[in-house]
């Protein structure tokens, strides 16, 4: 769509703001709202994917339409997105939550360009990740990074009688994003901003278990995994008409009776993308995620611009090998994941390059080079304006996981020690929005962070339900915090706690809607969905066999040090 056919579309809706302008200012106001729109509408239209990173692609090439889901409602009545006006017609706020890559900003990128194709609304889009070095509120950023900085306005008065219009619609992209630091305040300014223009449609996106999805006034809806039906879809919009019979040996691949438990893995679009970037040099589909990661980046390394191109390796400008490239991720995402730091700038990367070079010293490289490599060679890192960042932040999540398995023991208790102080001081704002690198984390190093972090999370809640008396107050603090314990470090595809996992059967709704402090929210001991007599009763049995708990995990991480002991002995 061409410039020109995009301010067509969107003129209308801005002829409706302005109209209560006059003279210049209704002229300068009208244009630099055109020019903004149709700047937004290609940023947004126009996107690079970790299959398609070399060039950008048409957004309408190779989306395939999500669903949502209402989390108080039948779980199997899906919401349709296609249509930005269906969606919003019976609602004004919504929050979208989904783990690490369901396609939650995909969703925002294809809402946002159908609402001026469709002349909807005027989209803003916000994404919340920048708010991380900003001194300011959100009403700050909205006024001083959209508006003025962009020459939306002259003055913060015309500003809010802009705002003040229902011509709106705002996208706050990535609430997960924050830092811990930015989260409840940010929080609060986007209920006030909400309160302070009122009229306008607006959209959050996050990842699970943030807080976000307490925000009143705001309904809350969960994206839908793909369907067998939108599996096959989604494959063959990803690759090109030329490569069909490799979507269908793929569809074939993930359809075979032996990956039928694989299949909820891959009903998630990164993973499926991710999949079909990895099928021509890993064909089965691998039991653990972090396994998956490690042949995506194979690929990425052997693979230069798309799956068809196998045999082309391009020449890496740094000089670096496969193995040095792979330390270097994992420093460098170590570094900048526990910085809370997900969209890098050149300074912040040379800055980081530099204490790598600094620190070890079998790594020797030219920053622009291996800047150079990292986008453009290995496709690893994306580049936007002058800032850089993974493809998905799961891929950062990956590599940092990765730096603590390969660590020496002496460095993975020092590691774990600050994570269990800080877990401990700030339990659910270090775990909720994380759940996904400790998923990692377990996977790859499952004994270590369950020795130095679960278990003494684990101790310090049992001796605190000991000395505690039960009540609806207390039971619901606990349960929440055993809940998180249990789900996030201590349960995983091979070793179960027998003595808690039967605590957890009756799978209690909304228990995960806790605040930082992991009170009880306001008004919902009145919420029916939360059978609190079971909560009291589950922290009751936790109580009376706390000690058969603590000796049946210890004894679990023994005999998985003691398997290991007993294979050494044997040479």
């Amino acid at each position: 769509m061409t410039p020109k056919e995009i301010i067509a579309l969107i003129s209308k809706p801005i002829d409706e703001v302005v109209d209560f302008f006059s003279g210049e200012v209704k002229n300068v106001l009208k244009n630099r709202l055109l020019e903004y729109q149709v700047e937004e509408y290609k940023r947004n239209y126009y996107t690079k994917t970790i299959l398609h990173r070399s060039e950008p692609r048409k957004l309408s090439d190779f989306y395939q339409p999500l669903y949502l889901s209402k989390e108080d409602k039948d779980r199997k009545t899906r919401v349709p997105t296609e249509s930005v006006e269906q969606f919003f017609k019976s609602r004004k706020k919504v929050t979208i939550i989904g783990s690490a890559g369901s396609g939650k900003s995909t969703i925002v990128k294809y809402l946002l360009t159908n609402s001026i194709e469709s002349q909807f609304k005027i989209p803003i889009k916000i994404e919340l990740r920048y708010l991380n070095g900003f001194e300011g509120s959100v009403y700050d950023y909205v006024l001083n990074e959209i508006f003025l900085f962009q020459d939306l306005s002259y003055t913060e008065d015309i500003v809010k009688r802009t705002l003040s219009s229902d011509k709106f619609l705002i996208f706050f992209d990535g609430y997960d994003e924050l830092n811990s630091i930015k989260k409840a305040s940010t929080l609060k300014e986007i209920d006030e901003f909400v309160t302070r223009f009122p009229n306008n449609y607006y959209l959050i996106t996050s990842r699970p278990y943030t807080n976000i999805d307490l925000l009143p006034l705001f309904d809350n809806y969960f994206v839908c995994n793909l369907n067998n039906t939108e599996i096959s879809e989604f494959i063959r919009k990803q690759l090109p008409d030329s490569e069909s019979e490799l979507a269908d040996k793929i569809i074939e691949a993930i359809a075979k009776k032996e990956n039928k438990q694989y299949k909820s893995f891959l009903s998630n679009p990164l993973l499926l993308s991710m999949f079909i970037l990895t099928f021509q040099s890993y064909s089965d589909i691998p039991q653990k995620r972090s396994e998956f990661y490690h042949q995506v980046f194979d690929t990425l390394f052997a693979v230069h611009d798309s799956v068809s191109k196998l045999a082309y390796v391009r020449e890496k400008m740094s000089g670096l090998n496969k193995e040095q490239f792979e330390t270097f991720l994992r420093l460098f995402s170590f570094m900048s994941y526990f910085n809370e730091t997900f969209i890098f700038s050149n300074t912040y990367i040379d800055k980081l390059l530099n204490t790598i070079k600094e620190n070890k010293k079998t790594l020797k490289y030219d920053n622009e080079k291996l800047k150079e490599d990292l986008t453009i060679s290995i496709g690893i890192w994306n580049k936007e304006g002058l800032d850089f960042s993974f493809p998905h932040r799961s891929l950062q999540e990956y590599f940092a996981a990765s730096y603590i398995s390969t660590i020496s023991p002496e460095n993975k208790k020092l590691v774990y020690r600050k994570i269990s102080d800080n877990l401990q001081k700030t339990f659910t704002s270090m775990v909720f929005g994380k759940e996904h690198f400790y998923s990692l984390l377990s996977e790859l190093d499952y004994v270590n962070l369950n020795k130095f972090v679960a278990l003494e999370l684990l101790e310090t809640l049992l001796k605190e339900i000991d000395s505690t008396e039960i009540d609806k107050k207390t039971a619901y603090e606990f349960y929440g915090k055993l809940f998180v314990i249990y789900y996030t470090f201590i349960k995983s595809e091979y070793y179960d706690l027998s003595s808690i996992d039967e605590i957890f059967s009756s799978k209690i709704k909304y228990v995960f809607f806790l605040s930082d402090n992991l009170k009880l929210p306001e008004g919902l001991e009145q919420d029916d969905l939360i059978d609190f007599d079971k909560i009291i009763e589950s922290i009751k049995k936790v109580k009376l066999r706390s000690d058969r708990i603590r000796k049946e995990y210890n004894e679990l991480l023994t005999s998985i040090d003691k398997s290991d002991e007993n294979i050494i002995g044997l040479i």
